[in-house]
């Protein structure tokens, strides 16, 4: 049995949550089976398991409307994903991203795909905002895989009702897998010396994230008491990629 995982993000080119995902998904995986990921940029690890091969699209000479690079990026890597050969038993997609390529691998490689869902395109309007028209096109993308997957693996119950309310697909074909953590790896400390180390007062706890718009509560303010932190008056304080006057001005902070 071989699986390949097809991903935007792979270490070591990780932002966010989906990379983080592929990254634990396929070293689980290669403890049960052969595992191949194909991931967007220069990584080479062929002889390992799970063996990595990145895909790096040239955009310089791109003509086409800024907004639409990483789109017409994206299907380029795609395509080279499906020109080498596909020796794998499933193909398992990660963001749209890696969706044409495995709309390409399961029609011309005959290969059952699966593909899992960490957020839906009709539920992040603002990307019209960053992609132009482009947004139309992954819209449809993702309506396309999602419609035409063996298995679609929504990551918690609500994502799963999103998917069935949203798309024309069965509900046998979206079981719920939860994202896990390694609890080896992520397990609560109560050492002080790393804080210690980087001269931080172990009275005050950070929670650091991007917000955005699209996240249905209120951008949280720059810093909030923590009454419930364990630590009476200690500060709960937020860095946030969303500035702080557009903060305050959508939140009323």
């Amino acid at each position: 049995m071989k699986s390949l995982l097809l991903s935007n993000e792979y270490p070591p080119n990780i932002y966010g949550g989906a990379g983080i995902h592929v990254q634990y998904l396929a070293r689980e995986l290669a403890k049960l089976c052969e595992v191949e990921v194909r991931c967007f940029g220069d990584q080479l690890d062929p002889s390992s398991n799970p063996a990595v091969f990145g895909k790096k699209s040239h955009t310089v000479d791109y003509t086409a409307p800024k907004p639409l690079h990483s789109v017409f990026s994206a299907l380029q890597n795609c395509l080279d994903f499906n020109t080498q050969d596909i020796d794998a038993d499933v193909v398992h997609l990660h963001t749209w991203y890696s969706h044409f390529g495995g709309i390409l691998a399961k029609l011309n490689y005959s290969l059952p795909m699966v593909l899992t869902v960490h957020s839906l395109e009709p539920l992040r309007p603002w990307k019209r905002e960053q992609l132009g028209g482009g947004y139309d096109f992954t819209s449809w993308l993702e309506k396309t895989s999602i419609e035409m997957a063996d298995a679609v693996v929504a990551v918690s119950q609500e994502t799963k009702n999103d998917i069935l309310r949203l798309f024309d697909v069965d509900e046998e074909k979206v079981p719920v897998i939860y994202n896990g953590i390694d609890t080896d790896e992520y397990r609560p400390t109560f050492d002080e010396a790393v804080l210690q180390e980087y001269g931080i007062d172990p009275e005050v706890c950070f929670f650091c994230r991007q917000n955005h718009p699209s996240e249905r509560h209120h951008p949280p303010s720059e810093c909030d008491q923590a009454s419930d932190s364990g630590r009476p008056g200690s500060s709960l304080c937020r860095r946030s990629g969303y500035t702080r006057d557009r903060c305050r001005n959508e939140s009323g902070c």
